[in-house]
């Protein structure tokens, strides 16, 4: 099977476990990089003070290791972020009930592991039979050897040292052996307390010498009488003040203003960094930093027969399980009900011709067809950065080539703030879809031009002159709430 060839690609490299547990850690090293294997030496350790002299005004924080792309929180996922040019990455640390320490951001094993219940009201002997469970990453990372979940032990092993570690302790209960080891490993010099803005735990961080990243949780925690007596408590030499991607703009632009530098989380996709960056903002932790961090595309063809989910291919939101495609071998399935479901295709992104001339080719099918005959097939193509997209969202300037569920074959263009696209060229009546029955599709834009094709026996075509937008970003959708669309061979020359 093809993901079993794809995970034993990566290769496996053990870690031990930290005394009086038996298990180890298995790694997989990340393939999205020329990467290394951890090495718990090294000559001149990298330190705050290190990072801080080297890393510009813009930079780039790993987030949950890299948890778009690999299952938060796993060694695999430190390692990729590593691997993808982290030099400072945070940790979320929880304390069983027999005070082991793991890196894992939720008080429960629900969301991100095979198991239940909370994690600070079981022995660490549970964790011999928990493997870590991300469904939206794809079924590549339910193949064994599955991740399992960290011990911070391993971690500060690993990884202590090569990069600044943003450290936070999950449950306050944890926080002076989160710290305690900091000091036992002897990696003070290259931590960042991070700790939750209304906590007493940064007055305690700061008069042991550490600087401390706080920050709010949510849009919901922020008001501006909370950022100035935040900041009140920080020092703009040392510290920073953190806000969620979800703060207003005028949030930002206040956090900003108080001399402390800033930082947002988590970015998912490179406009977010760009927004951010744009409001004042100097940091920007990010979910798939490789990807995030660059500028260019990194793929030409889909890789849907890898079983797993690549750098820059976004759902609505891509650090959740809730609009998670499926996979079929080399297919790659929308079938989430009751919404449309899209998928942002960063990875092809900015297309390398998009202001020349580019041809995209790819298959479709509908194994369930929707009820209305006027839902459809979706590529949509030309937007100038990778923010969400999906029909008669108002979002963005750019086009979509759609099949109807009746066979009309059409070519819109779209504008950002209308929710209404405007039709380009003739609607071309083709042969009704069939669930089940594989069709074929190929766009071809130039600098002028723009030709919609159906190319499985029809030869039916929408061609018109329009150079409106040429923006390089790609998405795939079914914009139905019913049915379930697959799609397979998409590719980009």
């Amino acid at each position: 099977m093809a993901t079993v060839s794809r995970r034993a690609a990566l290769g496996v490299l053990g870690v031990g476990a930290a005394a009086g547990v038996g298990f180890g850690t298995g790694i997989l090293i990340a393939s999205d990089s020329s990467a290394s294997s951890p090495s718990p030496t090294q000559v001149s350790p990298v330190t705050v003070a290190s990072w801080v002299a080297a890393r510009g005004d813009q930079y780039f924080i790993g987030h949950r290791g890299s948890g778009d792309v690999y299952p938060e929180h796993s060694m695999e996922a430190y390692t990729a972020a590593v691997a993808g040019g982290a030099h400072c990455m945070e940790l979320s640390v929880g304390m069983t009930s027999d005070g082991f320490l793991v890196c894992m951001h939720d008080p429960t094993y629900d969301r991100t592991t095979t198991g239940k219940g909370l994690l600070a009201s079981q022995p660490s002997t549970v964790l011999r039979g928990i493997r870590l469970s991300a469904p939206q990453l794809g079924p590549a990372w339910a193949l064994p050897p599955q991740p399992q979940v960290p011990l911070y032990e391993d971690v500060l092993r690993a990884f202590g040292g090569r990069l600044v570690l943003c450290v936070e302790a999950k449950n306050d209960a944890a926080y002076p052996a989160v710290m305690a080891a900091v000091e036992a490993h002897g990696l003070k010099d290259s931590v960042i307390a991070k700790i939750y803005y209304n906590s007493r735990r940064i007055a305690e961080a700061k008069a042991a010498g550490y600087p401390v990243f706080a920050y709010f949780g949510s849009a919901g925690d922020i008001t501006d009488a909370r950022i100035a007596a935040l900041a009140q408590q920080l020092d703009a030499r040392s510290d920073y003040l953190v806000l969620p991607t979800g703060a207003s703009d005028a949030q930002v632009r206040l956090a900003v203003a108080t001399g402390i530098p800033v930082w947002s989380f988590p970015a998912h996709r490179r406009f977010e960094a760009t927004k951010s960056f744009s409001l004042g903002c100097h940091g920007v932790i990010c979910s798939s930093l490789r990807y995030i961090s660059t500028t260019e595309p990194t793929a030409v063809a889909d890789t849907w027969a890898s079983g797993a989910i690549a750098p820059g291919e976004m759902t609505r939101d891509p650090g959740s399980a809730t609009y998670a495609p499926t996979w079929s071998h080399n297919e790659l399935h929308l079938g989430v009900q009751g919404s449309q479901h899209f998928l942002t295709l960063g990875q092809f992104g900015p297309v390398a011709a998009a202001r020349r001339s580019y041809t995209v080719e790819f298959q479709a099918s509908w194994p369930t067809l929707p009820a209305a005959l006027g839902d459809n097939m979706t590529l949509a193509f030309g937007h100038g950065d990778d923010a969400y997209y999906e029909h008669r969202s108002g979002l963005g300037n750019g086009y979509h080539a759609i099949l109807r569920a009746d066979g009309r074959l059409q070519l819109f263009r779209h504008q950002d703030g209308q929710q209404d696209g405007i039709q380009l060229g003739p609607s071309i009546q083709t042969p009704s879809p069939q669930a089940g029955s594989w069709m074929s599709f190929a766009l071809k834009v130039t600098p002028t031009t723009i030709t919609w094709s159906r190319t499985d026996g029809t030869n039916a075509a929408v061609s018109v002159r329009d150079s409106t937008v040429r923006g390089g970003y790609l998405h795939i959708g079914r914009s139905s709430t019913d049915g379930e669309l697959a799609y397979r061979s998409l590719s980009i020359s």
